[in-house]
C-alpha cells in the first residue's frame, strides 16, 4: 500500500504539470551557419526545461515539444538563437558570434555559464589566437601579452621555456607556490623547476638560495601547444576561490582538443623556420687608444698593444658576441591529427615533433607528443571521456647567467674577452685559455653539458552520469581524476680539461639528477538543477583529493677521470639533495547558482580544505565566495538601439596559499661524529599557530556592448588582499634556531583591467577584429610584524627588493644606506620592477576573403630592472661607448659608471625596463573552396599556406638583450634581475597544413 501510494505522489508531482500544458507535437529541422554549412553538435533546448537534443552530423534534429514552446539553439561560436514552435518543421540558422558573448565559461568544477552570464573577468584564449597565428615554442610563451592583469618573465632566451607568470600582481613572498594551479583536461599538473645542480657546478651560489639560479625550465613547457582547445584564465581568488588551498596564484585551466561526429577528418601541418640572435648590444670595439685607457700606459698596456696588433696581422679580431650568440637556428615542427566520430563514439588523436635549435651552438630543444582522447557514450545518460598524453621533451640550456668569478658562464666570460683575445682550438682540437678571465667561453660551449630530459604521461577520465531529468528538474554525477606521472633526468657536465677546472683540486665536474613526480586527483560531483517558475538552479556538492608523491635526488662528482662523467669515476662524491615529498590535499565543495531570466545571475559557494603541509593536519579551512551579475539590457524597461549590453558584475572570493614542504615540522640532520652516523635537531624551528596564507578579493566591472555588440567594452577593478603572509622570523642565536616560518605580513593588490574589442568593419571580402587591453597592479606591504629586511639578488650594494610596511615588495633598493621613512631597511629607494601600466594590441584582418594578417602588439611603460650585465660589461671594457667622455672630465664613460658605483651608488645600474614589442605577425593564404573542388579530386577540405614571426621587434631604452628577464626563475619577488643570461630571439617560420 504505502508503495502506491508513493507511486500516486510521484505521478501528482512529475505528471500533473504536463496535463495543463497543451498538445504535444514533434518538431524537426536543419541548422546551418550563415555560409549554409550544416551545424553538428548544436545544443537544442526547450526553454524554461533542461530537455533537449543535439543536431547529428548533417545538423539535423528531431524533438517533442509542446506546441508553442520555445526552443533554444546554442553551439559555441555563435549566437543563441531563441524560435517558438509553430509547426512541425523549423530550419534555423546561427550567426558567428564575433564577440564570443556565448562562449561557455567554467564556473565550479562540474558546471558552466555563458560569458554573458559571468561576474567575474574570467579570460579565454582559443586554439586559433594561442597556435593558430605563428608556432609557440611553449604553452606559457604563447599566452604573453594575450590576458590583461597577467605579467610574464623569462630566465632568458633558452630554447624550452622558463617562464614566470604572475596573475593580479603578488600573492605570496615564498610560501607556497607563486605560479598559477595549472589544470589540464581535469588534472593537477606538475608545473615545477627542478633543480639541477647548474648552480653548484658554475659557482653561481651567492644572493638567494643557489637552486634558483639553476636557469631551469617550468614543466608546463613539456605540453604542446598545438594540441589545446582552449585555455580559461581565473586570474584572482573570487574566480578561483573553488579551487581552494592551492589557488592564491590564479588558476589556468587547459581543455585539449576533441573529436567531433563526422567522418574521419586527418590533418597535417608542418612549420618550418629560423631564429636569430635580438637585439644585440655591439660590444665595443678595441683600438690602441682604448687599450690604453682601460690597462693604462706601463707595462700592461703595452703588452696588451702587441697582442692586439698580433691579432690584427693575423686577422683574428673577432666580435664574440656574434661568434658565440650568432648562430642560425633550425625550427620545425610536425602535426598530425586525425579526428571524427559517430553518435556513440568521438576520438582525436594526434601526434607532434617539435625539433629547436639554439642561437648558441650545442643547445636546442625538443619535444614529442602523442595524445589520444576518445569520448565514449555508453548509455543514453552516461558517458566517459578519457584523455591520455604521452610526452617526452629534452632542452640543452647551455652555460649562460651567473657565475660568481669561479667559471662555467660564457656570457659572464665575454664580459672581460677583449675582441683580439686569442680563442680558437687549434688544428688539434685544444683550446688556449683565456688570458682575460677564467674561462674560454668557446671550450665551455662545445664541450660542457647542461642537459634536462624528461618522459610524461599526463592521463585523465570524466564520467558523467545523468541520474534523473525530466521537464524542469535534472540530477547528474560527475566522477573525473587523472595522473600526471613525470620522470626527470638532469646532466651538468664541465670537463676536466676547460680552464677554470685546472684551478680546481680535483678538477671534472659533474651533477646528475634524478626525479619522480606523481600527481593525483580525483573529484566526485553531484549537481541538481531545477526551475522555479522563471528562476534555473544549479546546485553543485561534491569532494576532491589530491595526492603528490616526489622522488629526488640530486648527487655531484668531482676529480673525474679523462672524458668521462660517470659518477664512478669521480674521485670525491657527494649528495646534494635528497628528497622525498608526501603531500595529501582534501576538500569538500558546495555551490548553488541561480538566474533569473539570464537578469540577475547569482552564484555563492564555498569549499573546506585541509592539507598534510598544514602545521594542523586535521584541520578545515573555509574558502568562500559569492558573485552577482545584473543584465540591465534584458530587462523589459531597456530600450537602447546603440548600447545592446549592459552587464554590471561583482564578485568575492577567497582561496589559499600553502606553507612549504618541511616548514611544518622538525626534522633531523644526519652528522657524522667519530666515524658513527647520528642525528641532530635541524635548525629550523615550528610555529604552532601557522595557518595557511588566505587571499581574498573583491572585483567589480562592467562590460557594454554597442551597435548589435560590434563593440564590446570590459573593465574591471580589483582589491586583493593576501593575510598572513609567511615569512621567515629568524629568533636570537642563543635559541640555537636559525628561521620559524610564521604568518608575518599582510599584502594588498589593487588593479584595474581595461579591454575594447570588436568587428569595426565587415563585408564579403573584409573582415577587421581588433582588440586592445590595458592593465596595471599596485602591491603594498600593509602590516609587517616582523623587521624591515632586504630580500633577493646579491645585496643591497648590488641591488635589492625589501620589505618595509606601506612599500611594495617589489620596491628596489640600494646603496648608499640612510635613515628615516624615506629609506626602508635603511637604504635608498631606486624604482620599482611593477609596470605602470601595460598594453596589448591584436588585429585580425581577412581580406580578399582568403588572406589573413594578424599582428600583436605589447606595450609595457614604466617599471625598472637591476641590470648586473651592464656592471660586468664596464667593469670588463665591452660596455657599448665605454670609452666615450660624455662630461668631457678625461675619464671614460664606462670606468666613470663603474667608479660612481663603487662609490655606492647602486641606481648607475638599475634602468627603466619600458618597452614595445611586436610578439607576433602571420600572413596566412586559404585556398578557396571552388579550387580545392578541382585538385585532387576534391580529397583536401582545406589547405592553407603562410609566413609568420614571433618576438620580431623590439624598440627600449634598457641596456641589454631583453628588458623581460629574471636570473631567478620563478621567484615571487625577484624576477627583474639579470646577470648575462642567454639572449632573446626572432622567430621566422613558413606553414603548410592540409586537412581532408
Amino acid at each position: 500500500m504505502k508503495n502506491k501510494l508513493l507511486v500516486f505522489i510521484l505521478f501528482i508531482i512529475l505528471g500533473f504539470p504536463g496535463l495543463l500544458i497543451g498538445q504535444e507535437i514533434n518538431v524537426s529541422g536543419v541548422v546551418t551557419s550563415e555560409t549554409g554549412e550544416e551545424l553538428t553538435g548544436v545544443n537544442v533546448i526547450i526553454e524554461g526545461t533542461n530537455r533537449g537534443t543535439v543536431t547529428n552530423i548533417d545538423g539535423e534534429y528531431s524533438l517533442t515539444v509542446q506546441e508553442g514552446s520555445t526552443l533554444v539553439f546554442t553551439f559555441v561560436g555563435f549566437l543563441t538563437e531563441k524560435r517558438e514552435v509553430t509547426g512541425s518543421t523549423l530550419n534555423v540558422t546561427l550567426t558567428e558570434d564575433v564577440t564570443a558573448l556565448e562562449e561557455v565559461v567554467i564556473s565550479g568544477l562540474a558546471s558552466n555559464v555563458k560569458r554573458s552570464n559571468l561576474a567575474n573577468a574570467v579570460a579565454t584564449i582559443d586554439n586559433e589566437e594561442l597556435t593558430g597565428k605563428t608556432v609557440q615554442q611553449t604553452v606559457d610563451n604563447a599566452m604573453y601579452g594575450k590576458i590583461p592583469g597577467v605579467n610574464m618573465n623569462a630566465n632568458g632566451g633558452a630554447p624550452g621555456g622558463g617562464i614566470n607568470v604572475q596573475l593580479r600582481g603578488i600573492s605570496t613572498l615564498g610560501a607556497g607556490s607563486s605560479q598559477p594551479l595549472y589544470i589540464v583536461d581535469g588534472v593537477y599538473v606538475n608545473n615545477s623547476s627542478f633543480r639541477t645542480g647548474r648552480s653548484q657546478v658554475s659557482g653561481a651560489t651567492g644572493g638567494q638560495s643557489s637552486a634558483t639560479q639553476d636557469n631551469a625550465a617550468n614543466r608546463i613547457a613539456d605540453l604542446n601547444p598545438e594540441d589545446i582547445e582552449r585555455i580559461e584564465v581565473l586570474k584572482g581568488p573570487s574566480a578561483a576561490a573553488i579551487y581552494g588551498t592551492r589557488a592564491n596564484a590564479g588558476v589556468i585551466i587547459i581543455t585539449t582538443k576533441k573529436g567531433t561526429k563526422g567522418k574521419p577528418t586527418i590533418r597535417i601541418s608542418q612549420n618550418v623556420g629560423f631564429a636569430q640572435g635580438q637585439n644585440f648590444q655591439n660590444f665595443d670595439d678595441w683600438n690602441p687608444d682604448k687599450i690604453i685607457a682601460y690597462f693604462g700606459d706601463g707595462d700592461a698596456g703595452q703588452a696588451e698593444l702587441q697582442k692586439y696588433n698580433e691579432a690584427v696581422s693575423e686577422n683574428r679580431v673577432a666580435d664574440w658576441e656574434d661568434v658565440i650568440y650568432g648562430e642560425t637556428a633550425l625550427l620545425s615542427k610536425t602535426q598530425l591529427s586525425v579526428s571524427g566520430g559517430n553518435e556513440r563514439t568521438t576520438y582525436f588523436v594526434s601526434g607532434s615533433i617539435q625539433n629547436e635549435d639554439g642561437i648558441i651552438k650545442n643547445t636546442g630543444f625538443e619535444r614529442y607528443s602523442i595524445r589520444a582522447n576518445v569520448t565514449q557514450k555508453l548509455f543514453d545518460n552516461l558517458k566517459i571521456s578519457i584523455a591520455s598524453n604521452y610526452l617526452k621533451s629534452e632542452s640543452d640550456r647551455g652555460f649562460t647567467g651567473n657565475q660568481n668569478n669561479t667559471g662555467g658562464s660564457m656570457g659572464y666570460a665575454l664580459a672581460y674577452t677583449p675582441s683580439y683575445a686569442d680563442l680558437f682550438p687549434d688544428e688539434f682540437g685544444n683550446y688556449p685559455n683565456n688570458d682575460y678571465f677564467n674561462d674560454n667561453p668557446l671550450a665551455i660551449r662545445d664541450l660542457a653539458e647542461n642537459r634536462y630530459k624528461t618522459s610524461r604521461f599526463i592521463t585523465s577520465f570524466d564520467l558523467d552520469w545523468d541520474i534523473f531529468q525530466n521537464n524542469t528538474s535534472y540530477l547528474s554525477f560527475s566522477l573525473s581524476g587523472g595522473i600526471d606521472d613525470l620522470t626527470g633526468e638532469s646532466l651538468v657536465y664541465f670537463p676536466e680539461i676547460l680552464q677554470h677546472q685546472q684551478a680546481e683540486a680535483n678538477p671534472g665536474d659533474v651533477t646528475w639528477g634524478n626525479t619522480h613526480a606523481v600527481n593525483t586527483n580525483l573529484q566526485g560531483i553531484f549537481v541538481f538543477g531545477t526551475q522555479f517558475g522563471s528562476i534555473s538552479s544549479t546546485t553543485q556538492a561534491g569532494v576532491v583529493r589530491l595526492d603528490q608523491n616526489a622522488d629526488f635526488l640530486l648527487t655531484r662528482g668531482r676529480g673525474l677521470a679523462g672524458g668521462q662523467n660517470n659518477m664512478e669515476w669521480a674521485s670525491v662524491v657527494s649528495v646534494l639533495d635528497q628528497t622525498r615529498t608526501i603531500i595529501t590535499d582534501l576538500g569538500w565543495i558546495f555551490q548553488e547558482e541561480l538566474n533569473w531570466e539570464e537578469k540577475l545571475i547569482g552564484t555563492v559557494g564555498v569549499r573546506f580544505d585541509k592539507s598534510t603541509l598544514n602545521y594542523d593536519q586535521d584541520k578545515y579551512y573555509a574558502f568562500p565566495k559569492a558573485s552577482l551579475a545584473a543584465n540591465l539590457h534584458n530587462f523589459d524597461f531597456w530600450n537602447s538601439s546603440t548600447v545592446s549590453q549592459l552587464k554590471l558584475r561583482t564578485a568575492y572570493g577567497e582561496t589559499g596559499g600553502l606553507p612549504q614542504y618541511e616548514n611544518t615540522f622538525e626534522s633531523l640532520t644526519p652528522q657524522v661524529i667519530g666515524g658513527f652516523l647520528g642525528g641532530q635537531v635541524g635548525t629550523r624551528g615550528v610555529d604552532p599557530d601557522l595557518v595557511p596564507e588566505t587571499a581574498s578579493e573583491i572585483e567589480f566591472g562592467a562590460d557594454i556592448g554597442f551597435f548589435n555588440n560590434q563593440i564590446q567594452f570590459e573593465a574591471t577593478y580589483y582589491i586583493k588582499t593576501v593575510r598572513d603572509l609567511i615569512l621567515d622570523l629568524e629568533p636570537a642565536e642563543s635559541t640555537g634556531i636559525l628561521a620559524i616560518a610564521t604568518n608575518a605580513a599582510d599584502l594588498e593588490n589593487r588593479g584595474i583591467e581595461l579591454a575594447i574589442s570588436g568587428s569595426p568593419y565587415r563585408s564579403d571580402n573584409f573582415e577587421w577584429n581588433t582588440r586592445l587591453l590595458w592593465w596595471r597592479n599596485r602591491s603594498e606591504l600593509t602590516d609587517l610584524q616582523i623587521p624591515q629586511q632586504t630580500v633577493g639578488g646579491f645585496g643591497p650594494s648590488l641591488g635589492s627588493y625589501v620589505y618595509a610596511e606601506g612599500y611594495s615588495p617589489t620596491t628596489i633598493i640600494g646603496t648608499p644606506s640612510g635613515e628615516g621613512e624615506d629609506f626602508p631597511a635603511g637604504f635608498t629607494v631606486y624604482g620599482d620592477r611593477q609596470a605602470d601600466f601595460d598594453m596589448s594590441w591584436y588585429n585580425s584582418i581577412v581580406f580578399l576573403k582568403n588572406f589573413e594578417l594578424s599582428f600583436l602588439f605589447h606595450w609595457k611603460k614604466g617599471g625598472q630592472n637591476i641590470n648586473l650585465s651592464s656592471l660586468l660589461w664596464d667593469d670588463g671594457g665591452t660596455t657599448p661607448g665605454w670609452d666615450n667622455d660624455a662630461n668631457n672630465d678625461g675619464t671614460p664613460d664606462g670606468l666613470e659608471r663603474l667608479l660612481n658605483w663603487a662609490g655606492g651608488n647602486t641606481g648607475v645600474y638599475i634602468q627603466d625596463s619600458d618597452y614595445l614589442k611586436l610578439r607576433e605577425l602571420g600572413l596566412y593564404y586559404r585556398f578557396p573552396q571552388e579550387v580545392l573542388e578541382t585538385f585532387a579530386n576534391g580529397a583536401f577540405q582545406n589547405i592553407k599556406v603562410g609566413l609568420s614571426a614571433n618576438n620580431i621587434l623590439l624598440w627600449t631604452p634598457y641596456e641589454s638583450y631583453d628588458p623581460e628577464v629574471s636570473n631567478f626563475g620563478s621567484q615571487p619577488v625577484s624576477s627583474n634581475i639579470e646577470v648575462t643570461p642567454y639572449p632573446s630571439s626572432r622567430r621566422y617560420f613558413f606553414h603548410v597544413s592540409f586537412e581532408f
